[in-house]
């Protein structure tokens, strides 16, 4: 909690008052309220000395060193007309004002003026925004819980400068301006927590697995300061879990949901209960959550060679999520205003998924059906225990102690042994595709700007006229167990900071961060085939039936790809199969891939990694109008990878173990100035430095081969740290009606950026594209930030209800690549932006909302006609709620209305890699509030 005066004063003179300081002894606190809800980020000023500070997340606020004497306070919220109140204070009284209420602007002290959650939302995120000492933006319960997002990478879509990365049309990974996920930092609570994916071996947090009713608020720094974690080149996004209410709570919602491309529902639960003390010492929260939702996908996937295509995937999904969640807090304030608190919370995903994979393979003359199964599993774990203690006068210290465990695992299929992502794979021969062009000593099909006769928006089979797939020949071909385990743990995070008011005017910080972290990734793809070939089971063995879905498979681009298909086993069957037989299989040793013949080598290591910091900053008011906070921070990584390595010895493979250690030391430096134009607007400017460790697959000392994919990813343990020096400024307008414009730009200078190099190579017989991560030379990324936000009452009072929300990021970047070839950084988008609509009149709410982020390249090529992009996406959403009652309030939304593809291409867009459709998502609930 900061206090500073703004009464204009020299230095010296500052300086000289903090001797006064020891003889200050008396004591403020309170909390501000409005007529329903505890107010955060509201600023409490004594106007005779200038003192001020911000509630807390609770409302809470305490002044301490306090002349014995009258005092008028001065209470001030974005949206609330200004309180004063007169309060005296005799000697070493410690005074408790209880509940201060503020009125919304426009209402006298008596009037009850009903202002709805999306504006409720906006006050709060405003309030927090506008006090910050960095360039930040903010989003409250109320606002998230009025937007149609469930998860929170895609509650923070709509904040400037902001974007996700989906997976299966569901937000999962957060970046900042555009930039790559792993430059920025994703926390809980102040805590960067592990991560651990399928098939990511970066360092972005996946948050598709945590529950938006599980956030309290979230907070986005563009510019961080010295007392927040340096690995933040974008900058940091932080969510903040629920905390104990200040009064008897007890929320639950019901609700049901349905997928359009699934053609099924679902259901989801939440249950928010919480209370405090008499007198108002214990408090505690607990939050449960489960978000039940079917999902289904099509998609087609040109899988290239060069520019031409060696096969055509048609991929059809299907499958269920489940998404659970817990949030725990307890806390006990004491009479001086210390606290202690403990939080745990547990997030969990589990995706059961079911695809058929119809796969037209040009170069081998053949159709080969996949039949697929996995259930994918993510949990996420952590414990917190910390404490805030005054010192002396106008000293705080705060620490906290916290452990996290995050685990990705495949479930039960086929059993509770070989727990995999399951494959059985049924092959038709000699098919005799026609129209294939022989450029290179293979047949290929060729999209039509590259001077074939395949359409992009459509691909061609090339099958000839009158051929169908014929279950009696086709031959079980092999059975896959697709193998995956990482887990990742931050055994110990340990944290001390120490604020000491120096003067009125004056104030220090200093603190220290410790982590210990431990990473395990297992991994293997193994091939299996039937023993005897003489027999060979055939597709026409099992009971057959139409996959599920295939009736509208792709019915978007009326490409009639379903007239084709063959007819499907039953998965559970083919697991039974596989269970009953497994004696009857071998291992394809020269197809697999595994530690022993040297093919996964660049998935199987540990990471023991230790991250050291410390840092020292100062805010000082210099002012009336300047504040200025500046200081630096230095962190100490010292990270050891121990994997394996392949050697040719004499002809003959060898695998032998690697111990790999990487350490550095990283000195960051930042200063904010903000300049108060006028009470409601701010200039603001930032220097900071700032950095990003190297991925962990990136460390890995051998290589991996994914057949799925075709590539050859190549691990390389040199890689050093991506530093970037960072300048911003910003002007922001507040508006007493609720509402801000604001308008920025951004430059950051960036050394030795790490980038993934797609080559083409010949890899057990196959070509296949190989992908190494390697430094490029300098590069840099400059931007402009727009965002509006207002009521329309200020065009007629008729509008009063009304609101517009919209904001506007455009960037440019250039890197150098180890070529000399000048292009964007990777997966930095040049444009992202949201609109708004929205009524609310606190019983009726409607909001229709529009996001976009601009294409961008995923992996770089020899040329730009080689480099990969992930295309740009465009969703339309809508979301409205009817209070019923005081209690009660029944609530709708959906997402996607468009049913907006995601877009993988090559060079081009008349090159598509993929192209995915995923319908849209509706649910429907209510929620009653029994206090």
């Amino acid at each position: 909690m900061k206090t500073f005066k703004t009464a204009k004063l020299p230095l010296l003179a500052t300086l000289l008052l903090g001797s006064q300081l020891a003889l200050a002894d008396a004591s403020l606190m309170g909390s501000v309220i409005d007529q329903s809800s505890i107010l955060p980020g509201a600023t409490v000023t004594v106007v005779e000395t200038g003192a001020r500070v911000q509630s807390d997340e609770r409302g809470q606020f305490i002044l301490k060193g306090l002349q014995p004497g009258t005092y008028n306070l001065k209470i001030t919220y974005v949206g609330y007309e200004p309180l004063q109140t007169t309060v005296t204070l005799s000697a070493d009284e410690r005074k408790d004002l209880g509940a201060l209420k503020v009125v919304f602007t426009g209402a006298g002290i008596e009037e009850v003026v009903a202002v709805g959650h999306i504006f409720q939302g906006e006050m709060k995120a405003l309030n927090t925004q506008k006090n910050a000492n960095r360039i930040l933006n903010a989003i409250s319960a109320d606002g998230i819980g009025k937007l149609p997002d469930r998860n929170a990478a895609e509650a923070v879509q709509r904040i400037p400068g902001i974007s996700i990365e989906r997976d299966q049309g569901e937000g999962r990974f957060v970046a900042v301006r555009g930039l790559p996920a792993q430059w920025s930092s994703a926390s809980l609570n102040g805590d960067r927590i592990p991560t651990a994916e399928e098939e990511t071996t970066s360092r972005a947090t996946a948050f598709d697995f945590f529950p938006t009713e599980m956030i309290e608020s979230v907070e986005v720094s563009k510019a961080v300061t010295p007392d927040m974690e340096g690995d933040a080149i974008g900058g940091n996004v932080n969510f903040i879990t629920r905390r104990a209410p200040q009064e008897t709570t007890l929320d639950v919602t019901v609700g049901s949901n349905y997928n359009d491309k699934a053609e099924e529902s679902g259901y989801n639960l939440n249950i928010l209960a919480g209370d405090r003390s008499d007198d108002g010492k214990w408090g505690y929260i607990v939050n449960a959550s489960q978000y039940v939702r079917n999902w289904a996908t099509d998609n087609f996937e040109p899988r290239r060679s060069g520019e031409g295509i060696k096969r055509l995937e048609l991929r059809d999904y299907t499958g269920e999520r489940d998404t659970r969640g817990f949030n725990g807090a307890v806390e006990y304030k004491f009479d001086n205003g210390d606290t202690l608190y403990a939080r745990t919370l547990y997030g969990t995903l589990i995706d059961d998924e079911t695809h058929y994979k119809h796969r037209y393979r040009f170069d081998k003359d053949r159709i080969e059906l996949q039949h697929i199964h996995n259930i994918l599993t993510t949990e996420l774990s952590g414990h917190q225990l910390g404490g805030e203690h005054w010192v002396g006068e106008g000293g705080l210290l705060e620490w906290k102690a916290s452990t996290y465990d995050n685990h990705f695992y495949y479930g039960d299929v086929p059993n509770s042994k070989d727990k995999s992502y399951f494959v059985a794979r049924f092959d038709q021969k000699n098919v005799g595709f026609v129209g294939l062009d022989n450029r290179s000593g293979k047949n290929l099909s060729y999209n039509t700007i590259d001077g074939g006769n395949s359409p992009s928006n459509k691909p061609s089979t090339h099958l000839p006229d009158g051929f169908s797939m014929d279950p009696t020949q086709m031959a079980l071909s092999s059975i896959e167990l697709y193998k995956v385990d990482v887990r990742e743990k931050d055994k110990v995070v340990a944290q001390l900071d120490f604020t000491q008011d120096m003067s009125l005017d004056l104030q220090l910080k200093f603190g220290t961060k410790y982590r210990e972290k431990e990473r395990v990734a297992r991994f293997s793809d193994e091939f299996y085939q039937w023993k005897d070939s003489a027999t060979t089971p055939l597709l026409s063995d099992f009971d057959l039936s139409d996959q599920p879905g295939r009736n509208d498979y792709l019915e978007e681009i009326n490409a009639g790809y379903a007239d084709d298909f063959s007819q499907v086993a039953d998965m559970s069957d083919l697991e039974n199969f596989w269970n009953k037989n497994r004696d009857q299989f071998e291992l394809i040793d020269g197809e697999s891939y595994t530690v022993a013949n040297g093919g996964a080598l660049g998935r199987n290591f540990d990471v023991n990694e230790t991250q050291m910091a410390g840092y020292g900053m100062a805010t000082y008011q210099l002012n009336d109008d300047v504040s200025l906070v500046g200081g630096v921070r230095v962190e100490r990584t010292e990270t050891e990878v121990s994997g394996y390595s392949a050697e040719d010895n004499a002809g003959t493979l060898v695998i032998v173990p690697v111990k790999k250690t990487k350490s550095y030391t990283s000195v960051l430096p930042s200063v904010h100035m903000t300049y108060a134009l006028t009470d409601d607007s701010n200039l603001r400017a930032a220097f900071s430095r700032t950095f990003a460790r190297p991925d962990f697959g990136s460390l890995a000392p051998g290589q991996a081969y994914s057949e799925a994919d075709g590539e050859l990813v190549v691990g390389n343990p040199g890689l050093n740290p991506t530093y970037s020096n960072n300048l911003d400024v910003l002007f922001e307008r507040y508006y007493d009606n609720v509402g801000v414009i604001s308008g920025g730009l951004f430059y950051k200078q960036i050394s030795d950026p790490i980038f993934s190099k797609r080559s083409e190579v010949t890899f057990k017989g196959e070509t296949v594209d190989r992908v190494d991560s390697v430094n490029g030379d300098n590069a840099w990324l400059a931007g402009a930030e727009f965002a509006f936000s207002r009521r329309l009452d200020f065009i007629a009072d008729a509008l009063e209800n009304v609101g517009v929300q919209a904001n506007y990021t455009r960037m440019r970047s250039v890197m150098e690549l180890t070529n000399g070839r000048k292009a964007d950084i990777p997966r930095q988008a040049d444009s992202l932006y949201n609109a708004a609509l929205f009524y609310d009149d606190s019983t009726f709410a409607v909001r229709i909302a529009v996001n976009h982020k601009g294409a961008y390249i995923q992996e770089h090529g020899d040329s730009s006609d080689e480099d990969s992009y992930y295309g740009d996406y465009t969703s339309v959403d809508l979301s409205a709620s009817y209070q019923a009652t005081s209690d009660l309030m029944v609530y709708a939304d959906i997402n996607n209305i468009t049913n907006e593809p995601m877009k993988y291409y090559l060079g081009s867009e008349r090159r598509p890699l993929q192209v995915e459709y995923y319908g849209y998502r509706a649910n429907l609930g209510v929620k009653y509030s029994f206090f």
